[in-house]
């Protein structure tokens, strides 16, 4: 038996695309509609079997779905919460995010929606620096943590459906409020893509001869994620700025006594930091 008998994404790159395969893969809906802003991004998730029909018509897409999942880039979603998606009508409709940056978004998401549309954020840690349908893949969230974040205004059984929905697509949930959420992937994700991003331009910006011919395994593994599709970072960064900046500020503190340690030749503290950033890691899972 189906789950689901109508989920309808908006956003199908790599974890819009990832939901509906996987969806498909479980049979755990009926039918699974793409919807989105390009055309051409919603052909090529048909293609690949992300999705089973598309429309660049959110009324058309979301017309009697059971489950309505907005993978878009933040902004792009806070853009359609905010117009309280009035073509839905008077039926009752659950709806999810998969976006990485939660407060901004839930705020959005319970000043504008009537008491007919339930929403319950989330956000699956499952990206890559992949993007697209074509990296679509249906085992993604596999022993993936998902966050779901309920506020007050939650229903408890619509959190209990989401909750669902995202184990039966492999994950492992774990439930934050939406400013916990924040605070913790600022520090867990938002930063080291933000370093990433920072090496790179360093290397960059120096005036080397083609640097090119001496980048080891080193440089690359650093700066992997840094070819992050910039539109879905840039939502981001500044949606999750106030931790972001919080952390900034640690970082700063930070690079101000590794400038001063190698001014004055402190072997000691270059050592210890070195010794303590390498047990840290190796203590990781």
């Amino acid at each position: 038996m189906f789950k689901f008998k109508k989920v309808a994404i908006f956003g199908v790159g790599l974890i819009g695309g990832s939901i509906g395969a996987g969806l498909k893969l479980r049979k755990m809906a009926q039918e699974v509609v793409g919807v989105g802003r390009r055309l051409e991004s919603l052909k090529r998730a048909a293609a690949v079997g992300a999705i089973d029909s598309y429309t660049v018509d959110p009324g058309e897409g979301f017309a009697e779905a059971d489950l309505i999942i907005l993978s878009a880039p933040v902004n792009a979603v806070l853009e359609l919460l905010k117009t309280g998606l009035p073509f839905l009508g008077s039926k009752h409709c659950l709806i999810t995010d998969a976006c990485s940056t939660k407060a901004a978004v839930l705020k959005v998401a319970e000043d504008a929606l009537s008491g007919n549309l339930s929403f319950v954020g989330g956000h699956p840690i499952a990206g890559s620096e992949q993007n697209g349908p074509e990296s679509a893949d249906a085992n993604l969230f596999e022993n993936r943590v998902t966050v779901l974040t309920p506020t007050p205004r939650t229903d408890p059984s619509d959190l209990k459906t989401v909750q669902a929905f995202w184990e039966g697509l492999g994950s492992r949930v774990f439930l934050l409020s939406p400013d916990e959420h924040d605070r913790v992937l600022a520090t867990t994700s938002h930063i080291p893509h933000l370093l990433a991003v920072l090496a790179t331009l360093t290397v960059k910006r120096l005036t080397v001869t083609n640097p090119e011919k001496f980048l080891g395994a080193g440089f690359r593994d650093v700066t992997r994620i840094a070819v992050g599709e910039p539109s879905i970072w840039q939502d981001v960064f500044l949606t999750n700025r106030e931790y972001l900046l919080q952390n900034l500020a640690v970082l700063e503190k930070m690079l101000a006594e590794w400038k001063s340690a190698l001014q004055a030749g402190d072997r000691e503290y270059v050592r210890k930091a070195l010794d303590e950033a390498k047990q840290f890691q190796k203590s990781l899972p």
